[in-house]
This record gives structure tokens, sequence and C-alpha cells, in this order.
């Protein structure tokens, strides 16, 4: 930390502390504050500022690596013309602050199937080494409907991801959207289906979403039942199918992003509302979004243009010392854990141990 720094946090710390020493004094019998009172709270007061300093500085790190990922996809799509649109968090950001939203930890991107599809094939070719693109087709315990273009060499300790043989780098997520039928019975009905097999595909890759919230007994005993025949490659192709079915029966004037976090019915939007897509400056560059994104936001979000409370102002929550910006290596990605059940449920949390143990 810069001396320009130190000096600005003990200058904090000691206001705060006068102020402290001043209001405790008011009300204070005979204004007697405990001996030793003051060097606590001065000690307390500077530890907690420069972890939150540095827990800042992490954070725009952050953001900047995960901007560097979002120039080499926007270099790729702009030299084969394919549509990429940022979104979500990520949209907002850009029109409401000009760049992040300033406590968001990630960048989320959208792109039609079939430009999704075909960024995937070229990926191999067309990214740079610094980077890799992760999907369920490249790593055997990777599971998500959508794609994570990661950079080498740093590390991102999600602990849903820690007990398995997965690349682990810093990363921007990428969802496909898939063309969806009109008709609301048809969209629920694949959107609880695309549910309902990421619970069991969770459950086959023990991660930490919870399970069996609000279900009945009989349906817990089906899924168990379920998902103990049957193997998570079955699981994933089932998922894969349905994706499929709703593209080839729709009429191709609806998007849904099947894999978004919003689900039903908020990740579903007429075509024309992405457009071809128009330019927006983020952060430091200009990059492609929604051609429609005010009509879309607002879908989606409501007012969006209104801060959120304190208390909904989250992110991926990981600690500072588990997010790495150079050195890492594959043999980083290693499991560092492991889970002896094949799920999480309510009440009751995982059991984890060393990856060095025997059962």
């Amino acid at each position: 930390m810069s001396q320009t720094e130190n000096t600005n946090i003990n200058e904090l710390v000691q206001t705060a502390t006068d102020c402290a020493l001043s209001a405790l004094s008011g009300i204070l019998p005979d204004k007697n504050i405990p001996e030793g009172f003051d060097e606590k709270l001065r000690a307390e007061l500077s530890c907690k500022l420069t972890e939150q300093q540095e827990r800042s500085k992490t954070l725009r790190k952050l953001q900047q690596t995960e901007l560097e990922i979002l120039k080499e996809i926007d270099r790729i799509c702009r030299k084969h013309n394919l549509r990429y649109y940022i979104v979500g968090g990520t949209l907002i950001g850009a029109v409401r602050h000009g760049g992040f939203i300033p406590w968001d930890d990630d960048i989320d991107i959208s792109m039609p199937r079939e430009d999704f599809d075909k960024l995937c094939k070229i990926s191999a070719e067309e990214l740079s080494d610094k980077y890799f693109l992760q999907t369920y087709k490249k790593e055997k315990d990777c599971y998500f409907y959508y794609a994570k273009v990661r950079m080498e060499g740093t590390y991102f300790g999600e602990d849903k991801f820690e007990h398995m043989s997965i690349h682990k780098g810093i990363f921007i997520d990428i969802f496909p959207l898939d063309y969806i039928p009109q008709n609301t019975a048809m969209q629920k009905i694949i959107f609880r289906g695309f549910s309902c097999l990421g619970g069991f595909i969770c459950s086959k890759a023990k991660t930490t979403e919870f399970l069996y919230k609000n279900m009945s007994l009989p349906f817990i005993v089906t899924f168990r039942l379920i998902q103990c025949i049957l193997p998570k490659k079955v699981f994933l192709g089932m998922r894969t199918i349905l994706g499929k079915l709703s593209n080839a029966f729709s009429k191709k004037n609806l998007y849904a992003s099947l894999s978004g976090f919003h689900g039903y019915p908020m990740e579903i939007a007429p075509k024309e509302w992405w457009g071809d897509g128009c330019d927006i400056e983020f952060e430091d560059v200009t990059v492609r979004a929604p051609s429609q994104y005010h009509t879309l936001l607002t879908h989606m979000f409501g007012d969006y243009m209104q801060l959120p409370p304190e208390e909904e102002r989250v992110n991926h929550s990981v600690e500072p010392d588990k997010i790495i910006f150079e050195g890492c290596t594959r043999e980083d990605y290693k499991p560092k854990i492991k889970r002896k059940r094949s799920h999480r449920y309510y009440g009751c949390d995982y059991d984890v141990y060393p990856i060095e143990d025997k059962e």
C-alpha cells in the first residue's frame, strides 16, 4: 500500500476515533472513558478500513481483467460478424454508470444460438492463447448450458467448483439465445423442463445450489430414485434435446435465455428487441447492446435506473484471497475438496473433506 493511502487511512481513523470519543464522553457518567479504549478503537477502525480498501482494489482489478476478456470476444465477433449483446447487470451498468455497476464483479453477454455455436467452433483458432472457452463438451466435470471464456493463469475460487476438475480462471459468461414457441403453456413446459433437468445435473455435479425447497415428499422420493439410476450424461443429453426442440417448434420470433438466472417469463423477449444490436460505451471500450435495450431492461427489471437497497447490492462473494491474477497453472485447478453427498438441501450443508483424505 502506498504512503499516500496509509496517510488517508490514518486521517480517517483519527477523525472517526475523535468523533466516537466525543460522542461517548457526552453520554458516559463523569465522561469516564475506559483506559486504552481509544487505542483499541483506533486499531479496529484501521483494520476495517484497510480491509475494505483492499477489497475495493481487488474488485477493480477483477473488473479490469474481465474487461480484457470482453475486448477479446468483441474483437472476434466483429471480425466474423457475430451478434452478441451485453446483458443483465452489465447492460444496466453501461446505461446507468457508463461501465461496471460499482459493486458488480462479473460480465454477462448473450448470443443468438447460431452465433453462439459458431463462436464455439472457431474459438480454438481465434481465441488468443491467454483465454479458454469452457463448455460441457470440452470438460467432463463442466455441466452448465452456457459457456464461459476464462483467462489462463488466473484463479477465481467459487465454492461450487472447488471439488471439480475444471478450469477455474477469471471469466465472463456467454448465454445462448434459443427460439421458443409463442404458446405460453409450451413456454412453461420448456422452462420447467430445463429447471428440473438442471436440478438433476446439479445434484450429480454436487454443486452448492439448494434442492428440495417447498417440494412434496413424493417428488423428493421420485427425484432421488431417478437421480440415482441415470448418469449425468443422460440429463445433459436430454437438456440439449429440449433446447433443440424449443428451436424447432417455434416461429423464430421469440428469443429465450433458457439458462438465464431470472427464469420464466423474464428471460423471454421478442427477437426485434434484440435486433442486430447497437454500440454502447462500457468503461473504455465500445461494445454491443440489444437494439431496444431500454424496453428489454424494463421488461426484466422494471425501473432499472433506480439504485437497489444496500442489502441487495451483492456479487459472487468470493474472498479476495481466492482470486489470483497471474501465475496459476492447470495444477492449481485440480479439486481441493471432496463432497460426500450427491446434492445439497435446505437445513443441511455438505460434508466436505480435504482431497488427500480417504473415505
